[in-house]
């Protein structure tokens, strides 16, 4: 890209990129040089983390400035991701440093937007472990009173089987479940019941979102949540290498009951939100080894609220639904 090094930065936040580089989650500033090996500064609590990182080298218990002196970086041009950079943090930068700065958050969510087969790997057991997780809240329904309830249950499981959770989990049953992003709240109402939750799996996501009854459904209410159903799986079938995302939203919206309130989908992966941006104004190509989601929903204040979303990774000829939880209407 033209620029002596770039250096990426992080305190109590993890940065996805700096972690995208080195699976490293404590502070610190990762300094990577046009040529040669790249140094990891971090403070001395997060040493023997450190260490274990490959490829680099570590360097503690000095000023920033003194380790790059040290290690002859001399830099006239530097590259910062400028959305994970705090302003004190890039203020610090042009004090100590002789240089010019330039934004490399494009350019960084251009490169983890396609995924190589060791995140794709780790992106497959997030999926596997979610499905899982969802198994066991349908088989465990009886014992759960209030949304709060679902919620922690979701977030022990996935504690349990080693992993954080993705977000804090959505349970939103009845008339609360028209807003997309209710906080569980309350005993648990008659009707469909939305259950949107993700773990993070050695730092990848998943994301999967299904919409259940609780109570016996209407045959107007079953026809409505198939209906989704069936645009959710004409959206995914639209999802192919080559194809302009924002086209593919405008396709796969305009025969849904009711105008999104939110995107169809997102980027998925280290974040779980990133580029690509699955929204009718997206002009990105989608690319073999990319990895979003694909979550119609259907909304009405004060009724109800139907969401499906399941994960997806592009392939050569079409795409692999990652998420395989049954999305047929199962009555709790």
């Amino acid at each position: 890209m033209g620029f002596d090094c770039a250096i990426f930065m992080t305190n109590e936040k993890t940065n996805p990129n700096l972690f995208y580089f080195t699976k490293y989650k404590g502070a610190g500033f990762l300094v990577i040089p046009s040529e040669g090996k790249a140094l990891l500064h971090v403070p001395s609590r997060d040493l023997s983390e450190a260490k274990i990182v490959n490829g680099v080298v570590v360097s503690s218990g000095r000023k920033l400035s003194e380790s790059l002196l040290e290690f002859k970086i001399n830099s006239k041009k530097v590259g910062i991701d400028f959305v994970n950079t705090s302003v004190t943090d890039f203020n610090m930068l042009k004090k100590r440093f002789d240089c010019e700065f330039f934004d490399i958050s494009v350019f960084m969510d251009e490169l983890r937007a396609v995924k190589d087969k060791d995140e794709i790997k780790k992106m497959r057991e997030a999926c596997k472990i979610t499905d899982k997780i969802l198994n066991q809240f349908v088989d465990n329904f009886s014992k759960f009173k209030t949304e709060e309830e679902v919620a922690a249950f979701l977030v022990y499981e996935t504690r349990k089987l080693g992993c954080v959770e993705s977000f804090e989990p959505i349970v939103a049953s009845g008339k609360n479940g028209a807003v997309p992003h209710h906080t569980p709240s309350g005993k648990l109402q008659n009707g469909f019941l939305v259950v949107d939750f993700g773990v993070k799996y050695l730092g990848y996501c998943s994301d999967i979102t299904r919409t259940f009854y609780f109570g016996k459904p209407s045959i107007e209410e079953e026809k409505i949540y198939y209906d989704l159903l069936k645009e959710q799986e004409r959206a995914i079938s639209l999802v192919k290498p080559g194809k302009i995302i924002g086209d593919l939203c405008i396709e796969a919206e305009k025969n849904l009951r009711q105008k999104l309130i939110h995107s169809l989908g997102h980027g998925l992966g280290i974040e779980v939100h990133e580029f690509p941006y699955v929204s009718t104004n997206s002009k990105t190509k989608l690319s073999e080894g990319m990895t979003i989601t694909i979550e119609p929903g259907e909304y009405i204040d004060g009724k109800y609220g139907i969401r499906i979303e399941d994960d997806l990774l592009v392939t050569k000829n079409g795409c692999e639904v990652l998420t395989k939880f049954s999305k047929k209407l199962i009555c709790l």
